[in-house]
């Protein structure tokens, strides 16, 4: 693989020639000029400590082949980064680059590296721990080598240009002397490195579980890991558990069952689409310590899916470009250590009397383009131009859709409600009891600092390699059971008992049965609940919602900026804002608007400017759908589910989301 980099130059210097500052292969070294300090070398970075130096200096040279000679470059390790700078004598001329330490994504240290095919799904070692490969022979000089990759940042257009700098380190006739030198530099890069606020996966001292769709990407997932992936996983010496999904639901049941989750993994990567997200993101919810899981476990996604609206809302939020190589751009997203607070929507159905509930992370959707997206499957083998094909049989035989819209519109900062964490929960009333007005709405479990997660004492085998049943192959079969929590059929049944020291000395005097019925109380208080009122509870009346009734041709709810990579839904859309943008299309509007509504969805002009009698956009903190027919499609996060009553409400902030920002 051929590494390229640019030099940034003084005004002065233009138009003059470079020298060979460019490493393109492993063969062109920056030599060690000998004007060295004597290291004093930790072997670890615990060993570093606060009183490491923060600044190292060495003079390097590279051989001019043209004017057959060599130019000194001075390089300057600091907080900031990597500084090079040369200086010839003919006219002043002076080169300068600075590698930016946010861009630098790992090093490596040790002798000379031999060309080899870069990856491997076995590539998740890491290199610099002795013993667990097999190292090259040092060079006849004796000299050491450091590697320090880097994907530079630039704009206009925006890209992430590949480089690698290596440094030669030559300045005893001692091995050992050199590699230390070589180590200290590897050591303050990653201590520079958490010193702004990345936390490295090669100094966490756990693993990314990274959950691959081998059918992902037209069924070339694994070769787009092994390609892609891996080779930047292993130049950020991130230590990883790849784990292949083999059926539907598997990586859900695999972070829902798995005990020890927390303390193996330092987050979750999805190499798939966001389908497979939803899986994650609803196993994790179903988990007992999901409050610890969501706070301490970051989600990633590396978009090797078709929608991919999730990587591309992400790529939009940091400021870091998508196209051409989005596998490559969201794969140095991950292995950034950074994260940002993103919105969860808690979303409930009531089809046929039925209750269920999921959560959501993308949209919702009711109408056209729900429409589309389903009915469109019928002609996957064209690609991509399906949609368009469908859309324009959709805007010939334009439907639309009678039932009643409401909304939750957000309060102002002082009538807010207290945070999530620390709202009171309400109890459930008995079947058939109605609610009194005064205490209609409900909100979420207590503090999280105030309650310790229960623990799992009854999931599945400690390996996690076998699950308790079958797991469906439809989907939508098994989105009814999501919403188990207080089913006696549901696997998180609220027939949990608790044993232990602590609760016979609190307990003691309790019959058994009062046992459980106070451990099974507590925990129902655990589990994420809503703050509006339930779907079988009329609005109308009921303060802060709006109520809509009429004839719609499509009403769409999304809160990530994209619903696909080509798709910009929501401009205003930000990943923590604690609100849903819900797009509400009323029968009445013309073909020709409905055209220009579609065709600018990819450059996000759809909006109307100012009111509009057919189209609006409402910023909302909750709404409901009631469809008066019992024929139509509802879509979440892309996937169709049951026909009915749905309503969704936004969790503010409730996962990690992993970025390159941390803002």
């Amino acid at each position: 693989m051929t590494y390229k980099t640019t030099t940034t130059r003084s005004k002065r210097s233009a138009g003059k020639k470079r020298a060979n500052m460019t490493a393109n292969t492993a063969d062109d070294l920056l030599g060690n000029g000998g004007q060295q300090q004597e290291p004093s070398t930790p072997t670890s970075d615990t060993e570093m400590g606060a009183g490491t130096t923060t600044e190292l200096s060495e003079i390097f040279f590279v051989d001019n082949s043209r004017r057959k000679q060599s130019i000194k470059i001075q390089v300057k390790l600091c907080p900031e980064g990597v500084y090079l700078r040369r200086e010839t004598d003919e006219d002043d001329h002076i080169n300068e680059q600075l590698i930016r330490i946010d861009d630098i994504i790992g090093s490596r240290y040790g002798p000379r590296l031999k060309k080899r095919a870069r990856g491997g799904l076995n590539s998740c070692r890491n290199p610099n721990v002795p013993g667990q490969e097999t190292e090259p022979e040092p060079d006849s000089d004796n000299s050491a080598y450091l590697y320090i990759y880097a994907y530079l940042k630039k704009e206009k257009p925006l890209r992430r240009v590949q480089t690698l700098r290596i440094l030669r380190f030559r300045s005893s006739n001692d091995y050992s002397v050199n590699l230390q030198t070589a180590e200290q530099w590897h050591h303050t890069i990653r201590k520079h490195k958490r010193g702004n606020g990345s936390a490295s996966p090669a100094d966490c001292g756990k693993q990314l579980l990274i959950l691959l769709n081998p059918k992902s990407g037209s069924g070339k997932g694994r070769e787009l890991f092994q390609k892609q992936v891996a080779p930047l996983l292993t130049e950020a010496e991130a230590q990883y558990d790849l784990q292949i999904t083999t059926h539907p639901q598997y990586a859900k049941e695999f972070v829902r069952t798995r005990k020890d989750l927390l303390e193996r993994y330092s987050g979750i990567v999805v190499a798939s689409g966001d389908g497979l997200f939803y899986e994650v993101l609803n196993g994790l919810m179903e988990r007992m310590d999901w409050r610890r899981a969501c706070r301490e476990l970051p989600l990633g996604i590396i978009p090797c899916g078709s929608g991919n609206g999730l990587a591309k809302s992400v790529a939009h939020h940091c400021n870091e470009p998508y196209e051409p190589k989005p596998i490559l751009h969201a794969t140095l997203t991950c292995i950034a250590g950074k994260s940002t607070p993103m919105d969860v929507v808690r979303v409930e159905l009531a089809p046929r009397d039925k209750h269920f509930v999921m959560y959501s992370f993308l949209s919702v959707g009711w109408g056209l383009i729900a429409d589309i997206d389903i009915e469109s499957e019928r002609l996957r083998s064209i690609g991509a131009q399906r949609f368009t094909l469908w859309a324009i049989k959709r805007l010939i035989t334009l439907r639309t859709y009678k039932g009643r819209v409401s909304y939750l519109l957000p309060k102002s900062r002082k009538d807010q409600e207290p945070p999530v964490e620390t709202a009171k929960e309400a109890r459930e009333m008995p079947q058939g009891e109605k609610m009194p007005s005064s205490s209609i709405r409900s909100s979420l479990p207590l503090n999280a600092g105030e309650f310790r997660d229960l623990p799992e004492e009854d999931e599945a085998d400690p390996d996690g390699e076998q699950f308790a049943d079958a797991i469906s192959l439809d989907r939508s079969v098994y989105r009814q059971h999501v919403d188990s929590w207080h089913s006696a059929m549901s696997r998180r049944t609220a027939y949990y008992s608790l044993g232990g020291p602590s609760l016979r000395s609190n307990r003691s005097r309790m019959s058994l049965s009062q046992r459980i019925e106070a451990a099974n109380a507590e925990f129902t208080e655990k589990v994420p609940t809503g703050t509006i009122p339930g779907l079988q509870v009329p609005l109308q009346g009921t303060d802060g919602w709006v109520c809509e009734d009429g004839d719609f041709v499509m009403v769409h709810a999304a809160y990530t900026t994209h619903l696909s990579s080509d798709v910009f839904f929501a401009p205003e859309s930000r990943l923590d804002d604690g609100l849903i943008y819900l797009v509400i299309i009323r029968s009445g509007v013309s073909r020709h608007q409905l055209l220009n509504f579609m065709l600018s969805l990819n450059t996000g002009t759809h909006l109307p400017i100012g009111e509009d009698p057919y189209i609006k956009v409402v910023a909302c903190q909750a709404f409901r759908i009631e469809p008066n027919s019992s024929d139509g499609i509802l879509v979440v996060d892309g996937e169709r589910v049951d026909y009915g009553p749905i309503q969704a409400e936004v969790m503010p902030g409730l996962i990690n989301v992993m970025t390159t920002s941390g803002q």
